[in-house]
């Protein structure tokens, strides 16, 4: 059965429909996003707190399921070869392994689930994309807290791996809404309730 509703693009996938160019554009500015946001950590133990869970989730619902996990896979593929994007400078393919594995496996689901909910359901309004954005934060952090449970255990990994990063969750994503409805209100996207 088809929605009757017409479809729904992101204001940062309108810009990359205009052309392979653009969409090349906004897709280097997304991984160069990601990979700064990464750099711009609190070094705690196992694993940094970084502002990047507020770019992920932003640039998910801005660019769409699609474009937003491209840019992700992107961004993660080049750390994985090596390059220095993850916290830290850190990079290559034992990341995955490692205390940060779960979030940066993470980031691809979320990014998917984010981008896909807010085309699909929230649809520039603002209640349902602000609870996308919170559930988006909450499996980010449940699949990197599930990740350090397997490698230390669920109570190590509710103290350190969940618990600490709730607070700067949620102010997060106060902040990602804030800046996607000021990105879309320059893109004129109109936005209900």
């Amino acid at each position: 059965m088809r929605s009757s509703q017409p479809p729904f693009r992101p204001a940062l996938a309108r810009l990359a429909d205009v052309s392979p160019l653009w969409a090349g554009a906004v897709l280097v500015v997304g991984v160069a996003l990601l990979a700064w946001s990464a750099q711009l950590s609190i070094p705690v133990e196992p694993v940094p707190i970084t502002l990047q869970s507020y770019v992920l989730i932003s640039l998910a619902a801005l660019l769409g399921w699609q474009l937003g996990g491209l840019a992700v896979v992107a961004y993660v593929a080049i750390g994985l070869m090596g390059l220095p994007v993850f916290s830290g400078g850190r990079s290559g393919v034992a990341m995955l392994t490692g205390t940060s594995g779960g979030f940066i496996a993470g980031f691809i689901v979320t990014a998917l689930l984010v981008g896909w909910l807010e085309e699909n359901r929230a649809r520039a309004r603002t209640l349902p994309l602000l609870g996308t954005l919170a559930l988006g934060h909450l499996v980010l952090l449940m699949m990197g807290a599930g990740w350090l449970a397997t490698l230390r255990g669920a109570s190590f990994a509710l103290e350190q791996g969940f618990l600490p990063f709730l607070p700067g969750a949620v102010l997060k994503t106060i902040f990602a809404l804030a800046t996607i409805i000021a990105v879309e209100r320059l893109a004129g996207t109109p936005r209900g309730r």
